[in-house]
Parts: C-alpha cells; structure tokens; sequence
C-alpha cells in the first residue's frame, strides 16, 4: 500500500507513456486519479495497476478533441471520484510531413489533439478545480516548441500550449488556481519510436543521435517526466505559476 494524501486528479492520455508514468507518479500522491484516453484497453490496464497499489481509479474512453465529451467524461469522473484536485493534459499525437506535403487534415489533427485537447480539459475542470482547497493544472509542451523540422503542426501546438500555461495562469491565478508546463525533450515512448520507423533509422541509431545532443549524453524516461508533474501538482510548487519546467537533458 502507498502512502497517499487526500485529493483526486485526472489525466489525459494516461493510457500510454508519459500520460500512464504521470497517473502511477500521481497514485503516490492523490486518493484517486481519473484517466481519459481515447483507447480504453490501455487506460484499463493503467487503471488496474492503480487499483493494485490502492489508489480508487476511474476510466472514461474519450477522444480529446470532442470538446463536449471531454466536459462530460470529466463530470462523470469528478461526480465518481468525489472532487478535483488537479488536471494534467498529457493527450499527444504526432503526423510528420515536410510543409510542401503536410496536409490540411494533418496539421489540424495534431492541433486539436494538443492544444484544442489542452483547452477543453482546462475548462471543462474548472468548476470542480475552484471547489478545491489547492488546485492545479499542468499541462504538457515540448522541447519541439523551439522548432522541429519535418513536424511544423507538432512545434507549433507545443509553443501554443506554453502561451496557454502562461494566458490561464494569469486569468485564474486570483482565484489561487496553479497553471504550469512541463516540457519534455526526447523520451523513451511508443510515439518516439513510431518516430525512428518514420524516419527508416533503427531505434538504437535513433535514440543515439538524440543521446549525443544532450548534455547528460542519454535519452529521458517517461517516469522522469511524471516527477516533474507531481512536482508541479504538489504543495512545493505552490508559488509557482505560469512556468515552462524544461526536462531536457540539457538539450
């Protein structure tokens, strides 16, 4: 049985990655943690290994950007799981093209999933997060915010995401409501391998390329992701607000 402290908290995209690493982070820290995804056998899975170690978890099958659904998952969730503490939108995708190929359908697919999919869990959170005693949002952007080729809809989602940390920070910081972002450099995921196929390089050259661009000479785990949310939901970082927390490996 893990320690826990009061308080409940849902994810988005918690059923792969760095979204499953942050809902067994947050297991430590909250009573219950609710996950949206869009596939539900994985979330169930995640689910489960919350249930294992004590934690009451809840799933909704939602597709991130079906703004309405999204508001009513987390109203189902909120309603099960007695209240809300904090929201982390860890939902991601990613649809590479060069701009002369990339597709109308393509470029919108990876806004909406990232950012529309960050906005609509933001407010449809918001009621429940002003009835709490210390809530907090924390989003997740990216190092691909500086500029990656190849994935122009992918760089430009991840820089809106940080102004959007920094625009409801300001907008519901008087209401004592916490807005941050995490934003992750290269990471050990199943989207970062789809990303070494995509490119025709075996995962060893792939991620070793991006090791060599570091400064601690390795590529990041999901979990070291996952401590930066919980830092960001926890009370250490209670003065902070509207921040960009790069983990990057010094990337």
């Amino acid at each position: 049985m893990v320690a826990q402290m009061s308080g409940v908290a849902i994810v988005s995209g918690g059923g792969r990655g760095i979204g499953a690493a942050i809902c067994l982070k947050l297991a430590e820290r909250f009573r219950a943690v609710g996950i949206i995804d869009r596939d539900r056998d994985p979330a169930e899975q995640v689910a489960a290994e919350l249930r294992a170690v004590g934690s009451v978890s809840e799933v909704r099958a939602v597709d991130v950007t079906d703004v309405e659904a999204v508001g009513h998952a987390v109203d189902s969730l909120v309603a099960a799981m007695g209240g809300l503490d904090t929201v982390v939108a860890a939902a991601g995708n990613m649809v590479g093209a060069d701009l002369a190929d990339m597709s109308v359908a393509a470029w919108s697919s990876v806004l909406d999933v990232h950012l529309t999919g960050s906005f609509a869990l933001a407010k449809a959170s918001l009621p429940a997060l002003r009835r709490s005693s210390n809530p907090s949002v924390v989003l997740v952007s990216s190092i691909a915010a500086r500029g990656i080729a190849g994935h122009a809809n992918y760089g430009a989602a991840k820089a809106g995401i940080m102004g959007l940390t920094r625009s409801l920070a300001r907008e519901l910081g008087p209401e004592g409501i916490r807005v941050n972002a995490v934003a992750p450099g290269f990471i050990d995921t199943r989207m970062t391998r789809d990303g070494a196929v995509e490119r025709g390089l075996g995962w060893e050259e792939f991620a070793g390329r991006a090791a060599a661009a570091s400064a601690l000479g390795r590529i990041g785990q999901p979990a070291e992701i996952a401590a930066v949310v919980d830092f960001l939901a926890g009370p250490d970082s209670s003065y902070m607000t509207g921040q960009i927390v790069y983990a990057t490996g010094g990337t």
